[in-house]
C-alpha cells in the first residue's frame, strides 16, 4: 500500500466520524430558541469532540507531508489510531446523556488517552519505515509534545474525580496544543 492510499483511507474514515457525531446529534424537542438551547450542553459537546476530530486529522495531515515509505506497521498504527477516534460519537453520545457523569467524563478522557497513545504508536511507526529519511527522523524523534500531551490527559482524567465536567472541557484545553503543527516539520520543510 503507498502513503497516498492510507491517506485517502483516513481522509474518508475522520468525515465519516464527524458525520456520526451530527447524527447522534438528534433534535430539539420544540423548534423554538428555548428548545434550541435547551440542547446546549449537547451542541457544546458535538462542537468539542468535531473540533478534536479536526485537530487530530490536520495533524495527521501535517506528520504524513514529510513521510516517504509506509509498511505494515504503519498500517496498523494508523488503523489503531482510527479505531479510537471512531469511538468518539459513542463517548460523546453517553457525555450528553448525562453531562454531569464521572462515568461519562471519565470515559471521554480515557479515550483520548488511548488516542495519543495510537498517536505516538503511528508516529514511532513512521519513524521505523523511514530511519534513513532524515528531515522525518529530525523532525518526530524526540518529540515532546506527545508526552506533554499524554502527561496532561492523565492529569484531566484525575482531576474529574474533583470536577466531573471538567473531562471535556480539560480534553479541549489540552488539544488545543495541536491546533498548532509539530513545528520542527514545518522547519524541516522549509529547509528542503
Amino acid at each position: 500500500m503507498t502513503k497516498n492510499r492510507l491517506e485517502a483511507f483516513t481522509d474518508a474514515i475522520i468525515p465519516i466520524i464527524m458525520t456520526v457525531l451530527v447524527l447522534e446529534l438528534g433534535t430539539p424537542k420544540t423548534y423554538t430558541w428555548s428548545g434550541l438551547w435547551d440542547m446546549h450542553e449537547q451542541l457544546i459537546a458535538y462542537a468539542i469532540s468535531f473540533f478534536l476530530l479536526a485537530i487530530v486529522w490536520g495533524n495527521h495531515h501535517h506528520m504524513f507531508q514529510i513521510v516517504k515509505q509506509i509498511d505494515g506497521l504503519v498500517i496498523w498504527a494508523n488503523t489503531v489510531l482510527l479505531f479510537f477516534l471512531s469511538f468518539i460519537p459513542f463517548a460523546t453520545e453517553i457525555v450528553n446523556n448525562d453531562p454531569k457523569s464521572l462515568f461519562g467524563s471519565q470515559l471521554y478522557t480515557l479515550l483520548f488517552i488511548f488516542v495519543n497513545l495510537a498517536w505516538n504508536f503511528l508516529r514511532i511507526s513512521l519513524l521505523h519505515a523511514n530511519k534513513d529519511h532524515k528531515i522525518l527522523v529530525a523532525s518526530l524523534r524526540h518529540e515532546p509534545k506527545s508526552l506533554i500531551t499524554l502527561a496532561a490527559f492523565i492529569v484531566v482524567f484525575l482531576l474529574t474525580f474533583v470536577w466531573h465536567e471538567f473531562g471535556m472541557i480539560g480534553t479541549f484545553l489540552v488539544m488545543m496544543g495541536w491546533i498548532m503543527p509539530y513545528k520542527r516539520i514545518e522547519n524541516n520543510i522549509k529547509r528542503l
